[in-house]
């Protein structure tokens, strides 16, 4: 039997695993949807990025896989973006999508027409691995469990937050400097959340942890560095209790 990947060995280099916006804009079809944003997210902080909808919050986070690109015709950005230091630019495709890994929600539908052996194939693409290779962090997370048919679980079995602890586990096993979750939890109930920020809250020592939402009371608690943006405007950036005496 292959031994499993042990849990240490999917840690990565904490010394450059930092996002940077540095007057920072970003226009798609002639519209301003970013305005000169400045803004450093470092390993060891849980970032909340907070903001209603249509406030460029997706369009920021997408910047650091150059998706807006993929999405529309017409984009241009000024100013600088790095990712664990170098130029966004500087990185080729394959590379930048194994470095940051984002998530929204429509992600999670689609894990509905996969079986779980397919999802892993395409998420470590060049490397055949084994479940049983896949063992030990399988089922730090629950998930291991949860696989009645080994590899030939249907993901559409599993509920909502089990998906999600799924697309955080490909995070982990690709060794992803940079992990994006977009919203993807402002619909979940918050008992079912505990499990997936008691989670970001142990692997964010080593990565960049970016954690999105509409909703301000829910998630300024588990803030690090709580984000506030408006109108494609930073209006406050900072520890959370500072946020919170300013009020």
């Amino acid at each position: 039997m292959e031994k499993p990947i042990k849990q240490e060995q999917q840690k990565v280099n904490s010394d450059r695993s930092s996002v940077e916006f540095i007057n920072f804009s970003l226009s798609i079809d002639g519209i301003d949807v970013l305005r000169n944003i400045d803004l450093v997210m470092k390993s060891g902080e849980l970032a909340i990025v907070y903001g209603p909808r249509g406030a460029g919050k997706s369009a920021l986070l997408r910047s650091l896989l150059r998706l807006n690109r993929e999405i529309y015709d017409n984009v241009e950005r000024s100013g600088e973006l790095k990712v664990n230091g170098k130029p966004v630019n500087a990185y080729d495709k394959k590379t930048l999508r194994r470095l940051v890994t984002y998530v929204e929600p429509s992600f999670v539908e689609a894990l509905d027409h996969l079986r779980f052996g397919e999802f892993i194939n395409l998420v470590l693409a060049e490397k055949q691995v084994s479940l049983d290779e896949l063992s030990t962090e399988l089922d730090r997370l629950g998930i291991l469990r949860l696989l009645k048919r080994e590899m030939r679980t249907p993901l559409r079995e599993f509920y909502t937050m089990e998906k999600i602890m799924v697309l955080l586990f490909a995070a982990i096993v690709r060794k992803s400097s940079i992990i994006v979750l977009d919203c993807i939890l402002d619909h979940v109930d918050d008992d079912a959340i505990v499990p997936v920020v008691r989670e970001l809250s142990s692997i964010k020592e080593d990565r960049v942890v970016i954690l999105s939402t509409r909703h301000q009371s829910r998630f300024l608690p588990m803030a690090d560095l709580f984000v506030a943006i408006k109108d494609g405007r930073i209006e406050y950036k900072g520890a959370p209790r500072e946020l919170v005496l300013k009020r």
